[in-house]
Formats: structure tokens, sequence, C-alpha cells
């Protein structure tokens, strides 16, 4: 029988703020772990801008806008990848990413449930030592305070509206790092707006160091699992869609943690996964 947990114990952004946390990386500090987008190759700097020798990639306000160069002529502040193109089917892809991000996809960091869930998240990422990458970030300095004193953060989100604070642009499907980079990788509620999540998590395997973690923080259903009601995400999963691919990508699964829903729903409920890379 899997056991899912329920607790009502809550903490707000300002009280982790007060509490010691990891650190958020910059961009000089970012400069060695980023890699071409497209080629995988290193990437140089080519004044207010990177290459990898065949692309060039902007670097808009300080961040580095690290998406596929065929994207590049679609995006401002997010991907607006025009119906135009329905017939080539990466820009089709891509489209369709882009009306699922048109509305507001985050939870407010205000809300009591929100609230609940970094508690969670806290206590169920305290061993994430080291260098951790964010995939779909949104806010990087939230982030840094979900992560234990002494590890040190990279957030990734495919939204610049604002330059600070630091992180770098870029989706899920192509993680612009180097092999090898990172300690951890965590997919903080974000997985379930990635449509190739399985090239997402195969991405993360490949920018994982050996013996690193993938973190999965996401609901699975158990009913009433209809995409139909969803403006936001491209997945409504079941725990044994997460678990089957992990395994698939070589990964064992060490700690897997079931809560109750933040909203005390009974056909959901959240899953916490942490698998390691041999």
């Amino acid at each position: 029988m899997i056991e899912i947990r329920d607790n009502d114990l809550a903490v707000s952004p300002e009280e982790l703020a007060a509490r010691p946390h990891g650190r958020l990386m910059g961009l000089e500090d970012c400069l060695p772990l980023l890699a071409s987008p497209d080629t995988r190759c290193p990437l140089a700097r080519d004044g207010d801008a990177f290459t990898d020798g065949e692309n060039r990639y902007e670097l808009r306000d300080g961040l580095p806008v690290l998406i596929p160069a065929r994207l590049q002529p679609y995006f401002t502040y997010k991907l607006d990848v025009p119906l135009a193109h329905y017939g080539d089917s990466f820009l089709q892809y891509f489209l369709l990413s882009t009306i699922k991000q048109s509305g507001e996809i985050n939870a407010p960091p205000t809300e009591d449930y929100a609230h609940r869930h970094f508690h969670r998240a806290v206590a169920f990422l305290e061993n994430a030592t080291g260098l951790t990458l964010d995939v779909g970030c949104d806010d990087p300095v939230l982030g840094t305070l979900l992560l234990p004193e002494g590890s040190h953060y990279v957030g990734l989100d495919p939204f610049c509206s604002r330059s600070e604070p630091f992180r770098v642009v870029g989706v899920g499907e192509f993680l612009p790092f180097g092999d090898g980079t990172f300690d951890n990788v965590l997919f903080n509620t974000s997985l379930d707006h990635i449509m190739d999540w399985h090239q997402a998590i195969d991405e993360a395997v490949r920018v994982l160091k050996p013996g690193g973690s993938v973190y999965i923080l996401v609901y699975v259903w158990t009913d009433r699992a209809t995409l139909l009601t969803d403006s936001v995400h491209f997945h409504h999963y079941r725990d044994y869609e997460i678990l089957g691919k992990l395994a698939e990508s070589g990964l064992t699964v060490v700690d897997e943690q079931r809560w109750i829903s933040l909203k005390r729903e009974t056909h959901r409920h959240q899953l916490f996964v942490r698998a390691s890379k041999p």
C-alpha cells in the first residue's frame, strides 16, 4: 500500500530567507558551464553575445538567451511562434508551447498552499548539495531558498521579462550546458509544463555528473486525469509514467515520497522523487 503523507506545516518566503540556504550563481560563475543548445559545443563571448562557431546567442540585459537558433526569430521575452509555421514539426512543437504558456502558469508564492509546498520541498532537498540546475525556475531567488546551505544554484527558464535575478534563458528540451556539469537537476513543479518531458529527463541525465541526482516534484493523478479542462499543463501524470521513465533512463530511485494534495483533493497527490545517475 502506498503511504501518502499529510501535514499542515508551512513556511513563507520570508521565513525561508531567514534560514541558511543556497547561493545564486551569476553570469561570470556560469560561463564555464554554458554550451550551445544546438551543437553542445562550448560557448565563447563575442561582444554582447555568445557563439559556438556556427550560431550566435544574445546576451540580453546580462541574461544569456540560449534557445535553439531556429527559435531566435520568434523570441521576445518569451517564445511566440506564429501559426504560419504549423507545417514544420520543430516549430509546430514550440507553437504548442507558445499557446500553453500564454497565461499565468505559476501559483502565487503568497498562497498558503504554496507555503506548504515550500516546507515539503525544503525537507526533500536537504541533501541537494553541490551545484544544482533548476529547470523551469520562475523566480531564482525563491529557488535558492529551497536548497541547503553551501549549495550553489543555477536557474533556467524560458522567460526573460525581467533582467534580475540572474537566470539562463533556455528550454528544458535543449539544456544549454555541457555534459556532466551538475550535481543535481531539479524539476520543481515544472516537468508537466514540458511537452516532450522524456527528452527533458534525458537532457537532465546528460548534464548530470556521475553519482548526481534528478529531483522531480510533481503531481500524479489517480482519477479525473483529463487535460480538457487544463489550460497550462501538458501532462497529468500517473506515477508509473514518472518512475518508468527514470528507470528507462538508467537512473535509480533512492528516495520517493508522496504527499496529500496541497488543496486536499482526492483525485491527485504530490510525488517527490530523487533518482541517481550511476
